[in-house]
């Protein structure tokens, strides 16, 4: 799917918490915008300098033209004059940047929301981080409790052996 200028002023993102600052990512994308218009521009005005030369390119219809001196074989491309060749290989390099520039735009693209949406904390997960460490602290307490709770068992049993080592004596 080729995208537009249109698709690209048109989308709309979804916001999160602690997400990108909003008005940063449209100027960025109008940046991307800007710059897809002007290639855009410099593409149609380099069609329309082709169609210029092609036309002005007298055309020698079969009929007129003078036999051939000598047999030559046919050339194997269609010859430019210079300043069509000229031309045709700026279009096609201009082409390819603008090729290569709306890849590397869709690539920041979809990193800017990936990371956007990894920097995004899971309420749930925070939710239970911290009731995790709700029962961390309530287990300690627990532990706490029960070493209390030996150590008076066993005092209470110590003074019960004694009161029968006494009564036994």
């Amino acid at each position: 799917m080729a995208i537009t200028v249109t698709m690209i002023e048109e989308k709309e993102f979804k916001t999160k918490v602690r997400g990108y600052d909003q008005l940063e990512v449209d100027e960025f994308l109008d940046a991307i915008c800007d710059e897809i218009e002007s290639l855009n521009a410099t593409i149609q005005q380099l069609r329309d300098q082709l169609k210029q030369q092609q036309a002005s390119v007298p055309f020698m219809p079969a009929a007129s033209a003078p036999p051939p001196l000598a047999p030559i074989a046919a050339p194997a491309v269609q010859e430019w004059p210079s300043d069509l060749k000229t031309a045709k290989l700026l279009l096609e390099k201009t082409q390819k940047a603008c090729d290569e520039a709306m890849a590397e735009a869709n690539r920041r693209a979809d990193d800017i929301v990936k990371e956007a949406e990894e920097s995004v904390p899971d309420p749930e997960l925070e939710e239970l981080e911290a009731r995790k460490e709700q029962l961390k602290k309530e287990i300690a307490q627990l532990e706490t409790d029960a070493q209390k709770f030996k150590l008076r068992f066993q005092s209470m049993l110590k003074d019960q052996i004694d009161i029968l080592d006494s009564e036994m004596s």
